[in-house]
């Protein structure tokens, strides 16, 4: 009978050693990057950018609060975007056109019709922070209204952010970004910070469409609510930026 039982202890014994040795072979894990699979960000990011080369231009109706140091300021407004330049109107409760802004790669444009006063400068982060009181650039305010985020050039390192929730990071012409990537596949929420920090989160629909934008600069006690009330996409005429002034009205220069 000890004979009999050998081979099956032998056998018992070999296929303990097998189970144990796939036990302790360890499984791959895909890496992942900011909630993302590595593997899949540059295609993210191409999907991104395809979309913003897509867009056509945006005509809403908007309600804007601004809300600095704890005060509070509500405004019922136009706003119209093209890829490349914005233009938003802030409309007083009678109809009345109570400051105008255009803004595009040459020139920011500020108008007030009651004060009878216009001032004009290089559509730079300081004078974006002078008069509207974000230090962006114009193309990038433009892709955060239309719900898009800077992108970075092709085979730019990126990196995970954990602080805060997973999230992608990377570095743009000297500033630090990181995106939020919502369930949907589309950015949930960015931040640009090179000494100063700007947030934009997005509220999307169901659809991917966009909601609401709230921007947030910490360093300047800002918040600005933009909820987007009606909208259509379309592709305004370049003369929709132009604004037509009083032909006696000075322009101030103020860069």
């Amino acid at each position: 009978m000890a004979a009999s039982r050998a081979p099956r202890l032998a056998l018992a014994a070999l296929l303990a050693v097998a189970v144990g040795g796939c036990a302790s072979v360890p499984q791959r894990v895909p890496p992942v990057l900011g909630g993302v699979p590595a593997a899949e960000v540059a295609a993210l990011f191409r999907r991104w950018e395809t979309e913003w080369r897509q867009f056509p231009g945006l005509r809403a109706a908007v309600d804007l609060v601004v809300s600095r140091d704890g005060q509070a300021r509500r405004t019922a407004g136009a706003l119209l975007l093209s890829p490349t330049h914005l233009r938003f109107e802030a409309v007083t409760p009678l109809g009345f056109s109570a400051l105008v802004v255009t803004a595009g790669p040459d020139r920011l444009l500020v108008f007030s019709p009651g004060d009878g006063r216009a001032w004009s400068a290089r559509p730079t982060a300081a004078a974006m922070t002078r008069w509207i009181g974000l230090p962006v650039e114009p193309a990038v305010l433009i892709r955060f209204l239309a719900g898009h985020v800077p992108l970075p050039p092709e085979g730019t390192p990126v990196r995970a952010g954990e602080d805060r929730g997973p999230h992608l990071l990377f570095e743009r012409n000297g500033v630090t970004e990181r995106i939020w990537v919502g369930a949907e596949g589309q950015p949930a929420r960015v931040e640009l910070e090179d000494g100063r920090r700007v947030t934009a989160t997005f509220e999307r629909a169901v659809t991917g469409q966009l909601i609401s934008l709230l921007v947030e600069v910490p360093s300047q006690s800002l918040e600005a609510q933009l909820r987007y009330l009606s909208g259509e996409y379309v592709a305004p005429s370049p003369a929709a930026f132009e604004l037509t002034l009083p032909p006696d009205l000075p322009i101030e220069r103020v860069d």
